[in-house]
């Protein structure tokens, strides 16, 4: 996506711009910005592309402020991200133009002591950046999503960084609030850009960031040593943050193995409440979280849950919690027992009855393997939601 008028507003030289109409249109993408000095009337409109930052001082009607309504309404019509006055002529905004602006979710700016031509490079240098982040978005989109073959993915790999070396890891990282779940990122990125050199990438990346550290060694200690102390030094090993990890590779080619596996680790965190997991530590969900989604699983797992949940429904039971905690306590019925507080007798009378419940959907001797994969999936649907 474009740069917004929201994210601009977190350049350094527009912190003390102040708006005063259009808060609605915040997300509002910008294309460029630009400068009106002398144009009026139907010049504003035909002087304007779509999506442009306009600046002005409104030098041109600094003697009929009424036009500032006019002014603000061919901005509107000529499809701007939104306008700021400087104020050297004007220091509020007609009643009338505010009311416009908020109609439209046209955001209206007021502010001061600011050189435009300063602020017009930031933004155009920050929708520049925006374009090439988007590009290699897409790019890192068709390494993980597409069929491709390694030589394919080797040549999409270079696209993103020239400097790319074989040998490499990836990190997937989301920023926590204080109930676990993901805000916003704190770290600075440019910082671990500089940890890491040349050879790798940090990039936003679907409301985190994706992390691509690579070495000319081929070392596996090494390679986890540089990236680990990499991600310290920016920030990224304070409890703030949660992480999933790929396995170290030696072929670029294998680049969006390693990238979904990043991803798929960060679930795995996610589920459990985890800062930090490598996807080679995630043990049975190395498959079942790639495969949670295919239709055959989907109608797999949902049909053992459903029963367990209708019987529960219907007779005031509680089969399935039962389910989840035995599964998660690894078929000990003595840990079931007490996670929930009930007689170990209660608990295999319950089990019993699951395993009848469910005794279509098995083969003889896997009763426990059948609850357990269903389980399991059905715990990473929920609690990926």
């Amino acid at each position: 996506m474009a740069l917004t008028v929201h994210e601009a507003l977190k350049l350094d030289a527009l912190k003390r711009f102040r708006l005063v109409a259009g808060m609605n249109g915040l997300d509002r993408k910008i294309s460029r910005a630009g400068i009106l000095d002398h144009e009026v009337g139907e010049q504003v409109r035909n002087s304007v592309q779509v999506g442009e930052f306009i600046f002005s001082n409104l030098l041109a009607i600094r003697d009929r402020p009424e036009m500032i309504v006019d002014f603000v309404k061919h901005l509107i019509d000529a499809q701007a991200a939104c306008f700021a006055i400087k104020t050297i002529y004007f220091k509020e905004i007609p009643k009338e133009a505010i009311e416009l602006a908020h109609e439209h979710g046209f955001p209206l700016f007021l502010f001061d002591e600011t050189y435009v031509e300063t602020i017009i490079l930031e933004i155009d240098k920050a929708v520049n950046i925006k374009s090439h982040q988007e590009h290699i978005k897409l790019i890192i989109d068709q390494i993980s999503e597409s069929n491709l073959n390694e030589f394919r993915i080797r040549d999409l790999a270079y696209e993103i960084n020239r400097n790319f070396k074989k040998n490499f890891i990836v990190y997937f990282a989301r920023e926590m609030d204080s109930h676990g779940e993901v805000s916003g990122p704190l770290f600075n990125p440019r910082n671990l850009s500089k940890f890491l050199g040349e050879n790798s990438l940090v990039i936003p990346y679907r409301n985190g960031y994706l992390i691509i550290g690579t070495y000319d060694r081929d070392d596996y200690e090494y390679i986890k040593k540089a990236s680990q102390s990499a991600l310290k030094a920016s920030g990224l090993l304070d409890d703030n943050y949660r992480l999933g990890t790929s396995e170290i590779k030696n072929n670029l080619g294998l680049l969006g193995r390693a990238i979904d596996e990043s991803k798929y680790a960060y679930d795995f965190a996610s589920i459990y409440n985890m800062k930090n997991i490598s996807f080679l530590n995630m043990g049975i969900y190395q498959f079942l979280i790639p495969i949670m989604n295919n239709p055959w699983v989907y109608t797999f797992y949902k049909g053992v849950i459903e029963k367990l949940m209708n019987y529960d429904k219907n007779k005031g039971t509680d089969l399935l919690n039962t389910a989840i905690v035995y599964v998660e306590s690894e078929g000990n019925i003595k840990t079931t027992s007490e996670k929930l507080f009930q007689h170990k007798n209660t608990i295999r009378y319950r089990i019993r009855k699951i395993n009848e419940l469910l005794g279509s959907n098995q083969v003889e001797g896997m009763a426990y393997e059948t609850l357990a994969i269903a389980i399991r999936l059905y715990l990473i649907n929920s609690r990926l939601l």
